[in-house]
């Protein structure tokens, strides 16, 4: 693939090499010395998952440290969703042949409850088994107003035949026991129904699956700001700095050279109202900036200071947007963020992003800087790499704990990554944006 592309430099270079050691290298190898970002980040994961029960945090938090790489490239959906399912599962096969024993996977829980019209797809819109059910009794009208993380709990699960589905329910062994799951909302309901999907699937535990959302970047984001020397603390609230980062955004999203980011808001945060997430925009500059909501003008109603908005990034009212998610999660920390199609190419861009914005406004430790110059923090996986037809095809939209996943192994594994990736139909919307 040509044009620029970040995911066609790095699928060329591996065309000859065999899918197995291709996901091997993705898991970087074992650190001793980490960053405060990382430890942030730490920080927050432990939050999480000492909230949700989690029997084994500390182990979780330690292989962070040591080994710093998650799967990324998921939005919030059941692991029997076809894409979701090859996302998760490719990257369990990188973590099982470099012998690491967690595979850290974060799904988007921001995503809209409807992301396509015609035909019909969304968080809660599940196809499998030959058709398509709807895993909540929302309404459309419920779902197209709404953010997966703000759909009104709390939420059961009913697998409703949607389009003329006729698959029994109630007898299959996969989606049978998921019926009846309830939960306060809907990103813990499918933390639960993937954990029990998972530990049903026939593959090596050995290797343990880990699920987090959203709400882990949310933490690591507060935490950032409890600190006044973060340089995230400077990029929401240091006038200057803000503003250069801004300039530099808006132009690079305008460049026609930018593949894969459509659009410049929002600046750093989303706003919850009602069920719905609302893009927050920055108006003017300087000392005289406002904050306010995109979609009618109003003022922010969170007091744009540290402690507020950290309070209300904890609770849910303000979420981080996309570009800092990268940041603290990711570029700070020096995690490497396994993705999908389009990452590899706004991680590029918001690289540039912050080099240039500290070139005109200096905001970013020395050491932070490097890290961020440092190529390598996205890698593309999961989907991408693997394009399956026929038989396997067959398998992964009918999986459960029958399925044979040795045979994926058997069928793929060792061969080259320019067959296994076949078409790359996937790509499409990189396609159309070379072109223009």
């Amino acid at each position: 693939m040509t044009g620029g592309s970040a995911l066609g430099a790095q699928l060329s270079r591996a065309l000859d090499l065999p899918l197995r050691d291709y996901l091997r290298a993705l898991i970087p190898a074992p650190q001793t010395r980490w960053n405060v970002h990382r430890l942030r980040l730490a920080r927050a994961l432990e939050k999480y998952l000492r909230r949700h029960g989690d029997p084994f945090v500390d182990e979780t938090c330690d292989h962070l440290l040591r080994v710093p790489v998650m799967q990324q490239a998921d939005h919030s959906s059941l692991l029997l969703d076809a894409q979701t399912f090859l996302n998760n599962y490719l990257f369990h096969v990188a973590c099982r042949e470099a012998g690491v024993p967690v595979a850290l996977n974060h799904q988007c829980s921001t995503v809209s409850g409807i992301v396509r019209r015609a035909p019909v797809l969304g968080p809660t819109f599940l196809p499998t088994r030959g058709g398509l059910f709807g895993v909540f009794p929302f309404s459309k009208k419920t779902l197209k107003s709404a953010s997966f993380c703000g759909l009104p709990g709390p939420v059961e699960m009913t697998f409703d035949p949607l389009a003329g589905t006729t698959h029994d329910v109630a007898s299959d062994l996969t989606l049978g026991p998921l019926v009846g799951l309830r939960a306060p909302d809907a990103p813990t309901a499918y933390r639960r129904a993937n954990d029990i999907i998972w530990r049903g699937l026939d593959l090596d535990h050995g290797v343990r699956r880990v699920g987090i959302d959203v709400d882990v970047v949310s933490e690591c984001v507060a935490l950032h700001l409890e600190d006044p020397t973060s340089p995230v603390s400077a990029l929401l609230f240091d006038p200057a700095v803000r503003d250069a980062f801004l300039r530099v955004k808006r132009r690079l999203v305008a460049d026609p050279s930018n593949l894969a980011v459509n659009n410049a808001a929002p600046d750093f945060l989303w706003i919850r109202r009602g069920h719905r997430l609302h893009q927050v925009v920055l108006t003017g500059s300087g000392h005289r900036a406002q904050w306010t909501v995109e979609t009618d003008g109003a003022p922010l109603p969170v007091p744009m200071e540290p402690t507020a908005v950290a309070a209300a990034l904890r609770a849910g009212v303000l979420y981080p947007d996309r570009i800092l998610t990268y940041l603290v999660r990711c570029l700070l920390p020096g995690v490497v963020a396994v993705g999908g199609t389009s990452q590899q190419d706004y991680v590029k861009l918001y690289r540039r992003m912050f080099v240039l914005a500290d070139a005109e406004t200096p905001f970013l430790d020395r050491s932070d800087l490097e890290h961020i110059r440092r190529p390598g923090h996205s890698v593309a996986g999961g989907r991408p790499l693997l394009e399956p037809y026929g038989e396997a095809m067959e398998l992964i939209r009918r999986l459960g704990p029958h399925t044979r996943l040795d045979d994926l192994d058997d069928a793929y594994l060792d061969r080259p990554v320019g067959e296994t990736i076949g078409e790359l139909r996937c790509v499409g919307h990189l396609e159309r944006a070379i072109d223009r």
